[in-house]
C-alpha cells in the first residue's frame, strides 16, 4: 500500500498518526462525547493499522478560534477493500468536543472522501454512523452522503450491554 499522504484544507491538516499523538488521541477518544460512539481502543491503537486502513491525525492548520496551529483535535480513518469486483471503501472520524459544531467534521470528511474518489479511484464511499448520532448524520449529509437504510442491531453499545442500529450512508461520485 502507498504511504498515507498528508492532506490539507483551509483549517485542518491530516497527517499520518505518529507515536507522539497516541496520548492525545486516547484522551480525546475517552471524552464522554466521543466515547459514547467509539468503543474502547485495543492495545496498540492507533498505531496498529490493519491492511487497507489508513489513519490520519487531525490537527489545526489555520483556525485561531479553534486552537493553536498544530493542535491535535481528532482522528480520521479510511478503509479500502481489495476485491476488484466491488468498490468498497469507507470513512470513520472523531473530533475533540472543543471543536464540535464548527464545520471541521464536514471539512475533514469531504477531504478524505475526495481523496478516496480522486486519488484512489473509488466511485462509492460508505459511512455508517449510529442511527441516533444526529450530529454525525447531519455532517455526512452536508458532505453529500445519502441514507441507504437502517442496519438494525448492527453495532454493540459501547458499554457492551446491548446493540443499536446504524444508518448506512453512501456517496456516489456518479450521481
Amino acid at each position: 500500500m502507498d504511504p498515507t499522504p498528508v492532506l490539507v484544507s483551509a483549517r485542518t491538516r491530516l497527517r499520518p498518526v505518529a507515536p507522539d499523538d497516541v496520548a492525545t488521541l486516547c484522551a480525546i477518544r475517552a471524552t464522554p462525547a466521543v466515547a459514547r460512539w467509539w468503543h474502547p481502543p485495543g492495545g496498540g491503537w492507533p498505531l496498529d493499522v490493519s491492511p487497507g486502513v489508513r489513519r490520519w491525525t487531525v490537527e489545526i492548520a489555520h483556525a485561531p478560534d479553534l486552537g493553536a496551529v498544530g493542535a491535535v483535535v481528532g482522528l480520521v480513518e479510511a478503509h479500502e477493500g481489495d476485491d476488484p469486483e466491488y468498490d468498497e471503501c469507507g470513512i470513520d472520524l472523531f473530533l475533540a468536543p472543543s471543536v464540535h459544531r464548527h464545520g471541521l467534521g464536514t471539512e475533514v470528511v469531504t477531504m478524505v472522501r475526495d481523496w478516496l474518489v480522486d486519488e484512489r479511484g473509488h466511485h462509492l464511499v460508505q459511512i455508517d454512523p449510529a442511527a441516533g448520532n444526529d450530529a454525525a448524520i447531519a455532517c455526512y449529509r452536508a458532505c453529500g452522503f445519502t441514507p441507504v437504510g437502517v442496519l438494525h442491531g448492527r453495532e454493540r453499545d459501547t458499554d457492551g450491554a446491548g446493540w443499536h442500529d446504524t444508518l448506512l450512508m453512501s456517496y456516489c461520485s456518479w450521481l
